[in-house]
């Protein structure tokens, strides 16, 4: 599909200071990573055929990317371990500032050398079309960086986007196609944003044992 494929990019987005490095063969993902400036921010996506086809490639692009994006069976292909948290210990150790894991219905989970950060999916009752939900929460995460990112990629910054970013996934999976990406309204994605914080938040008041 991509033999002789040599991406080249603009003037214009040679100064882009985010870039997402999508679902294509590591190789090329670091052809197009050489032809940026210097970018704040790098995030790239994987999947199980380059982990198998093409992991050297892979391993040598991690150290320069901020953050992993893969699902649960690709983080354990990578890291030859079952344990998810695990896993992403040891694909950390490669070289990513964090990994993020996509588990589809279970929502992802977020690692950091210092912290651990876990967002459900949003629960719908009705499911019609899941394509392309994993471009659109990657589209959405790295929108919500884009517009508010300050100095720093904090882990902050990086939950936050994550909300955004499962929000509109779920809205994705509403309709067939982008029937539904092509309706939506910012009041509708603050609100369902809102709602996903809401269903989340609970008292830690730790339990007061009795004598």
């Amino acid at each position: 599909m991509f033999a002789g494929f040599q991406p080249v990019l603009t003037d214009e987005t040679r100064t882009s200071p985010f870039v997402f490095l999508a679902n294509i063969d590591p190789a090329l993902q670091t052809e197009v990573l050489e032809q940026f400036d210097d970018p704040r921010v790098v995030a790239c996506d994987t999947m199980n055929h380059w982990i198998e086809t093409a992991r050297e490639p892979l391993i040598e692009l991690l150290p320069r990317v901020d953050l992993l994006i893969l699902n649960d069976e690709e983080a354990r292909m990578m890291a030859d371990e079952r344990n998810i948290p695990r896993a992403a210990r040891r694909i950390l150790d490669l070289g990513p500032r964090s990994v993020l894991v996509k588990r589809g219905e279970y929502g992802a989970i977020l690692f950091s050398a210092e912290s651990v950060f876990a967002v459900p999916a949003y629960p719908l009752e009705e499911v019609f079309d899941p394509t392309g939900a994993g471009d659109t929460f990657a589209g959405g995460f790295m929108g919500y960086i884009a517009a508010h990112i300050d100095d720093d990629l904090t882990d902050e910054v990086l939950r936050r986007a994550m909300a955004y970013g499962t929000a509109l996934a779920s809205f994705n999976v509403e309709g067939f196609g982008t029937e539904r990406m092509q309706t939506l309204t910012a009041d509708e994605i603050s609100s369902r944003v809102s709602e996903l914080q809401r269903v989340n938040v609970f008292d830690a008041t730790p339990v007061q044992l009795r004598a």
